[in-house]
């Protein structure tokens, strides 16, 4: 961000997310460096709190309802009005399951896939196109809850990319493993269920798979060795065509932080 921006008075935050603030948090820094090469103006917290998704898949309703009564109370003492999630199970907490829990709730949850897509169409120049087919893993949270399914497919299209889809995508896409607090709770089903998520891709011909948000990368990263299938979250894809961090293979993936939280 340059010099004027620290002046900017700004209203957009945005929430990385548990998992991309303390896991993968180079994936966080993409995701900023993103922004400000698109012009898109957001400002994020010094001390990054908990959206409650994880609370939320673990059936923790008292707790959850005081994040999000917490969470409000932050927003409005910053002057937010809305919100940028790049983290599907966040999203879908903050578009869905804030409004149930307080009906006063006034803050826009902004698609940031539309506003990408948006941005990359008015700023092509800026983009480094590819020509490569790949295919798209349509997380649960995005996909069946959110009902976002075209536009990261319309952004991997802008930046040259063909799509190569699965058998089961969309509305009838095979869930990778991740949701619910599986890969927590019975860490070989959620394994064996990537595994054939990986396979799958396989089947078709495609040696690339591109997903949104860090859950999903984990896991279906962490079972990719030998499948034949390198797994990239869109934040990589993104920053590979606009000049901010090549890919040359798999050994540029992101890679875990280690952070005691």
């Amino acid at each position: 961000m340059g010099l004027i921006d620290l002046f900017r008075k700004r209203d957009t935050i945005y929430f990385p997310g548990c998992i991309t603030y303390f896991k993968f948090k180079e994936g966080f820094e993409l995701y900023c460096k993103i922004f400000s090469k698109l012009g898109i103006n957001y400002k994020y917290f010094d001390k990054q709190e908990c959206s409650g998704f994880e609370i939320w898949e673990g059936g923790y309703d008292f707790e959850m309802r005081e994040i999000i009564k917490n969470n409000f109370k932050k927003f409005k003492e910053r002057g937010i009005k809305k919100i940028i999630a790049t983290e599907p199970g966040c999203y879908k907490i903050f578009n869905e399951e804030y409004s149930k829990v307080l009906p006063y709730w006034d803050i826009k949850v902004l698609n940031i896939w539309e506003i990408i897509l948006d941005k990359i169409i008015k700023k092509r120049w800026l983009i480094e196109e590819k020509d490569e087919i790949v295919t798209f893993h349509d997380s649960c949270y995005l996909g069946r809850y959110s009902g976002i399914y075209d536009s990261p497919r319309e952004i991997l299209k802008m930046l040259g990319y063909k799509i190569r889809e699965m058998d089961n995508n969309k509305k009838n896409s095979f869930c990778c493993g991740s949701c619910g607090g599986l890969a927590r709770v019975s860490s070989e089903l959620a394994n064996k269920i990537a595994k054939e998520r990986l396979l799958q891709a396989k089947r078709i011909g495609v040696s690339k798979m591109i997903v949104v948000g860090f859950e999903n990368y984990s896991l279906l990263k962490d079972n990719s060795d030998g499948s034949g299938v390198e797994v990239f979250e869109l934040s990589e894809i993104l920053a590979d065509a606009l000049g901010i961090k090549q890919i040359n293979n798999d050994k540029d993936a992101l890679e875990e932080t280690n952070n005691d939280r």
